[in-house]
């Protein structure tokens, strides 16, 4: 159990240091991906006179989509740096029993290339939500670094999507 203790130590800061860079580039995401949704709300508002209710329904859906995906994803990693320091204390319960879930967390920490052990961050989510209880900062932990980079495309392809939008309603607008 004594050999234990430098590896858990280690992958706990190593996600530790992972999560509060992700911290600040959710954060910018989310804030650049409101700005351009309220642009292209204000800039539709502006254009649709005559059908204002339309709008307010259709392009605020439209501009809110890319915002609450980036503002979620915030959220998970915000909330995992909080509980960031019982990390070690979870990453250490967990790599003392001999299940798969450990495994994941040792080839991680020996720096086998991510994407041969992505595959297997799958079931240690399914086998943390089971053990959040247990272990909360752990489970916080993955469950951020496997949800934010899905909900990170979705923010910013739809950013891309809405920033289009808001600039063909601008010219148009511009035109007329």
């Amino acid at each position: 159990m004594a050999d234990l203790e430098p590896i858990a130590i280690r992958v706990s800061d190593r996600l530790r240091n992972t999560l509060v860079r992700v911290n600040r580039l959710a954060l910018g995401i989310a804030t650049v991906t409101a700005a351009i949704g309220v642009a292209t709300f204000a800039t539709g508002l502006w254009i649709f006179d005559g059908s204002r209710p339309t709008w307010i329904v259709l392009g605020g859906t439209i501009c809110l989509i890319p915002t609450i995906a980036a503002v979620r994803a915030w959220f998970y990693v915000h909330s995992t740096v909080k509980v960031a320091p019982r990390l070690a204390g979870d990453v250490r319960t967990l790599m003392g029993e001999s299940n798969d879930s450990a495994k994941v967390l040792l080839d991680y920490d020996t720096g086998e290339p991510l994407a041969n052990t992505a595959r297997s961050f799958g079931n240690l989510r399914l086998d943390l939500a089971r053990r959040r209880k247990e272990l909360p900062a752990l489970y916080s932990g993955i469950r951020a670094i496997t949800l934010v980079p899905g909900l990170a495309a979705i923010a910013l392809l739809g950013t891309l999507a809405v920033g289009a939008l808001g600039t063909i309603l601008l010219i148009g607008g511009l035109i007329d």
